[in-house]
């Protein structure tokens, strides 16, 4: 039985240091920017995620893709 995956949705997630707390332990955020295409390039989602990266305030700790898509008996 082969199953295969059909890709259905796609975003990004780009992790800030969004300043430290009381107790001087860092605090991070993450931003997520959803309706990326399913079909697009890594080289290209990371590359759209570093020109956002460089409008941040914060210091960038990490740019993750998560991908969602359906399993199907093929």
């Amino acid at each position: 039985m082969a199953v295969n995956r059909v890709p259905q949705s796609s975003r990004m997630v780009i992790s800030i240091q969004n300043g430290v707390n009381t107790s001087g332990q860092p605090v991070y955020v993450q931003r997520t920017y959803k309706s990326v295409k399913a079909s697009a390039v890594d080289a290209d989602v990371y590359a759209v995620a570093q020109g956002m990266a460089n409008l941040q305030k914060y210091p960038v700790t990490g740019i993750s893709r998560m991908d969602d898509g359906n399993l199907v008996n093929a």
